[in-house]
């Protein structure tokens, strides 16, 4: 077999296992991508509730991002949960600083209700500071008003106008994904270049929806990694994505919102 590339995920863990690392980690592998990780957090949380974080010291993760870039070619990088000022601006001085090659921002900053999970001032922090580094950011439309200080809306024509803004802060390619939309398709809005492109998909019925804003953003990742162009690696996950929500549709991992099928129908490892 060929030797995988190699992309680093920086990210909460979450105990649940349907989100944040364990869920770029799986996209990864389902990507023959070799994964490596620095945790910003860890969590207490499953399928009906979050009940706890903790957050990372900036040294411990400043540590375990340099031990991997020291010993692998790392070829494209993302970001989840970050969590405090600290690591924020650590993530976005080690970005200006050209060490995270290909960095897609998945700025992740609502919980599964909705609710924000950051101090304004953090929002501010990643809009100001970090959002201008990357390659591309792929927030929700309501990750996409906080980061603008704007009202919530899911007004698709406010989605667009908010792509744009978000673009003209340094991104090349800006996509506010639809799966927070109360309607019945989903729609991505992306913006590059000044124009903007609607991506429409099917909304699966299921409530097996955990993860899939971070296994979109870690399915770019992927594709990049292994040499695809950006336009490409957003169009191979969407599709993936869209897979992996559509074979867990009927899964009952846990009472409330459950994870997705990132590796398919794969057959169970033999042990004889």
């Amino acid at each position: 077999m060929s030797e995988p590339p190699v992309a680093l995920t920086i990210a909460g863990s979450d105990s649940g296992g349907g989100s944040g690392l364990q869920a770029d980690l799986r996209t990864f592998a389902a990507h023959s991508v070799h994964g490596v990780c620095a945790v910003t957090a860890v969590s207490a949380q499953n399928t009906e509730e979050f009940r706890s974080v903790l957050s990372i010291p900036k040294k411990e993760l400043e540590a375990q991002i340099e031990a991997v870039l020291h010993d692998f070619d790392v070829k494209a990088t993302k970001t989840g949960l970050l969590l405090s000022e600290e690591n924020i601006q650590l993530i976005a001085k080690m970005a200006e600083a050209g060490v995270l090659p290909q960095l897609v921002i998945d700025p992740v900053m609502v919980d599964r209700h909705g609710e924000l999970l950051y101090h304004p001032d953090l929002v501010r922090c990643i809009c100001q500071e970090l959002i201008s580094q990357a390659l591309i950011i792929t927030p929700n439309h309501l990750e996409a008003m906080h980061l603008l200080g704007v009202e919530l809306t899911d007004d698709i024509d406010k989605i667009c106008e908010a792509a744009l803004e978000l673009a003209a802060l340094g991104p090349e390619v800006v996509l506010i994904t639809g799966g927070r939309r109360n309607a019945n398709s989903m729609i991505d809005v992306m913006a590059h270049q000044g124009e903007i492109i609607k991506i429409e998909s099917e909304r699966y019925k299921t409530k097996n929806v955990r993860g899939t804003g971070d296994t979109l953003s870690a399915a770019i990742v992927a594709s990049l990694a292994k040499g695809q162009p950006l336009a490409q690696s957003i169009k191979n996950a969407h599709r993936f994505t869209a897979d992996a929500v559509r074979r867990a549709a009927e899964w009952k991992l846990g009472s409330g919102q459950g994870p997705i099928d990132h590796l398919g129908h794969r057959d169970a490892v033999r042990l004889d």
